[in-house]
Formats: structure tokens, sequence, C-alpha cells
């Protein structure tokens, strides 16, 4: 039963991260392709998620230098601010599902 529980709190945070995810790309009226930037969004997360079940929190280290590696050649201030909102909120989104998840399991 609280494996149910799990994965039904993990679609509706999804689902409020994506419904933010599209306000703000919206406010910012980013260039980037939606649906490529919510796919990475899923897969991002999943990797923090798993990692932080497992009991290994060095995959925020890992995720912070993918992330700052593969934003050397941008320098837009939109781009920017785009990609600052979006990692906080798969990092925090993260954090909570893998204590949320803790709680559930144990």
């Amino acid at each position: 039963m609280n494996w149910l529980w799990l994965l039904l709190s993990y679609l509706i945070m999804e689902t409020i991260i994506n419904v933010v995810f599209h306000i703000v790309s919206r406010k910012l009226k980013s260039d980037e392709n939606r649906v490529l930037s919510v796919f990475k969004g899923l897969l991002e997360r999943i990797f923090l998620i798993t990692g932080l079940l497992l009991g290994f929190p060095q995959v925020i280290i890992a995720f912070g230098a993918l992330k700052i590696g593969t934003r050397f050649q941008r320098n837009s201030k939109i781009s920017n601010d785009y990609f600052l909102i979006g990692n906080f909120i798969s990092l925090m989104a993260a954090l909570i599902f893998s204590q949320l998840a803790v709680l559930l399991l144990t």
C-alpha cells in the first residue's frame, strides 16, 4: 500500500512541477524546446531521487557539476534564469520526495 501512495505522490509532484514549469517558461518567454526540457527535468529528478534513496548524497554534487558543465556555451539572461529556476525546482522536489519516500517506506 505504501508503494501506491509513493507512486501517487510522485505523479502529483511531477504534475505540480510541470505546471509551474509551464507558467515560468511562458513568463520568461523561453525559446527552449519545452517537451525536451520537461523530459530532461524528469530525468534529473529520477537521477536525484534514486541516488538519494540509495544513500548516495553525492548525486547532488554530480548533478551540479553536470549542469555547470553543460552551461558554459550559453550567455543569455533569460536562459540562465530559466536554468536556475529549473535546477532549484528539480533539486528541491528530489530532496522532498526522497524524504517522503523514506517516511512512507519505513
